[in-house]
């Protein structure tokens, strides 16, 4: 008897044979979705589609190994930066360079027994958030020894500093004429009150550091100052001698003006200093 398909599924042979089918069709589909998805978008590719992910994979591969060598370079300059941090002015370290790095000048100065003529302001320029230059002028005028062992007491110097600029010239020997009350009018101002020891030289330079202010060291030194502007405000001035010493570069201006009327008087001729005496006995006996 013959079995029509309907009847033929519902049997345990044709329910079996159903699903083959449909396992069967799931496979199809899913080999061929596959295969779109793969390059060339076919099963099996051609020799040209191979050559183009080949192609795809070194430009990849090129392009990862120039982002590795970026970083290499970057990684470099960030140990090489870190280990220059080390030779840098430490804020927290070494002090605020406004102050300190006057007293080294004037401390490598001492050691060398030069006369240092002047000494100018630390000057400050940010290059980031921590980095910042600090520039200070100065002179000295001495002996070329002397200036030599100067030199070589700043290059002692810790943190070291580099130089900017550096000029030696000689210095010229500036004869003080003899004056005063036992002076000829007619003589000449030649005679030297005191002959130098040896050949002076003036030396300016300029010298230079890399500050370097750990995170959180703006703050304080905010803090610090502050605290300074307020104990300057609240703070009397000394009187007499006190405030004298405490400024003497105020006080010799002063003390040379005081001198002057005095110095005019050593100076003059007794001729001159005669006359006055008669004018002020003629004033009294009119008066």
């Amino acid at each position: 008897m013959k079995q029509t398909p309907k009847q033929f599924f519902s049997t345990p042979a044709g329910k079996l044979t159903l699903a083959v089918i449909a396992m069967v069709l799931c496979w199809t589909v899913l080999i061929v979705y596959l295969s779109k998805t793969s390059a060339g978008g076919t099963l099996f590719p051609s020799e040209a589609d191979i050559d183009i992910v080949r192609n795809e994979i070194k430009k990849e591969t090129n392009t990862l190994n120039a982002e590795m060598a970026n970083l290499q370079a970057f990684e470099e300059l960030q140990d090489s930066y870190e280990d220059s941090l080390a030779s840098y002015w430490n804020a927290d370290r070494d002090g605020q360079p406004e102050t300190e790095l006057r007293n080294l000048i004037s401390t490598a100065a001492q050691n060398a027994e030069a006369n240092i003529q002047t000494l100018g302001s630390v000057r400050t320029s940010s290059i980031n958030n921590e980095l910042a230059y600090a520039d200070l002028d100065f002179t000295v005028v001495d002996e070329y020894s002397k200036v030599i062992r100067f030199f070589a007491e700043v290059e002692k110097c810790t943190p070291r500093l580099s130089w900017r600029r550096v000029e030696i010239r000689l210095e010229p020997n500036r004869a003080r004429a003899v004056t005063g009350p036992g002076a000829r009018p007619g003589a000449a101002a030649t005679t030297a009150a005191a002959t130098p020891t040896g050949q002076m030289f003036r030396t300016t330079g300029q010298v230079r550091v890399i500050k370097y202010s750990p995170a959180g060291n703006t703050a304080k030194v905010s803090t610090t100052a502050a605290k300074t502007t307020t104990t300057a405000a609240v703070a009397k001035p000394a009187a007499g001698a006190n405030a004298s010493a405490a400024t003497p570069a105020a006080a010799t201006p002063t003390a040379t003006t005081t001198n002057q009327p005095a110095a005019a008087s050593a100076a003059a001729t007794p001729a001159q200093q005669g006359s006055a005496a008669k004018e002020t006995t003629n004033k009294e006996n009119a008066q």
